[in-house]
């Protein structure tokens, strides 16, 4: 894809994602929140709406553009071929209902399987984080540097202690300096990206939940591989990790010591 294509479709992206300043807001004062497989699965009118704008977006700028998203049907979706856009409208919703901060809008936009543009959206926080393909990442089109190289007894990891298994999570709590979870794929990556935490592992994470990452690890030197350090699949997403160069392998290790990371 032509450069200059590239950077007028982020253009026109980031101008929509302008909007929804004026949105959010008006959806959260009427927020209503339903349930879908449990009760702690949540939806609410923020997510439905916000995506039903973005692909309003689509069809008006962009027709020819598929979306493959969490709200919606995405049987006739072809993620591996022409221009895809990866979204989840909110990541994080239970952090919406509950404590109104934490959550993010999470994009990503794909050619013949290639990531070309990344967005995380830290509402809450006023921060458009974007990473484009060559061109590098940035906060509020502040560039990021890559992060300094970190070993696992220096780094701060993030993981669901739920879905381990006992011996799995005291192994990590032994071998790092903390433990976090912030509740949100896109945000506890972000804590990666910007080398505040050294690894994010998530066991079962949907496309809409990682699209957004690749571009910003290959952008920024991370390592991101499914937890057997194989690819990770961007359509069909699957367990994986989002880690700093210098403790990847030390944490899939242990994850995979004994009888590996699952109950």
């Amino acid at each position: 894809m032509d450069k200059q294509q590239l950077f007028d479709i982020d253009v026109a992206v980031r101008s929509w994602f302008s909007t929804l300043n004026v949105t959010i807001p008006r959806l959260i004062e009427h927020m209503e929140t339903d349930t879908k497989q449990n009760r702690f699965d949540l939806v609410t009118n923020v997510d439905r709406d916000i995506q039903q704008n973005f692909e309003q977006f689509l069809q008006h700028f962009y027709p020819s553009h598929q979306l493959l998203a969490e709200e919606k049907s995405n049987q006739q979706i072809d993620a591996y071929h022409g221009h895809v856009w990866v979204m989840d409208p909110i990541d994080g919703t239970m952090n919406l209902v509950k404590q109104q901060t934490d959550y993010c809008v999470i994009l990503a936009y794909f050619v013949d399987s290639e990531p070309m543009l990344s967005y995380i959206y830290d509402y809450p926080n006023g921060i458009l984080y974007k990473a484009i393909k060559g061109e590098g990442a940035y906060a509020n089109d502040q560039p990021l540097k890559p992060p300094h190289t970190m070993d696992i007894k220096d780094a701060i990891l993030s993981f669901n202690a739920q879905v381990l298994n006992l011996e799995t999570v005291k192994a990590l709590f032994d071998a790092s300096f903390s433990y976090r979870i912030i509740g949100s794929c896109g945000l506890d990556s972000m804590r990666v990206i910007k080398g505040q935490f050294g690894a994010h592992v998530n066991t079962n994470p949907k496309p809409w939940d990682i699209g957004a990452q690749f571009l910003f690890a290959s952008e920024l030197g991370l390592k991101m591989t499914t937890l057997d350090n194989e690819p990770v699949d961007f359509a069909k997403g699957g367990p994986f990790i989002i880690s700093n160069k210098g403790c990847h392998q030390q944490v899939l290790d242990i994850l995979n010591d004994g009888d590996g990371y699952q109950k």
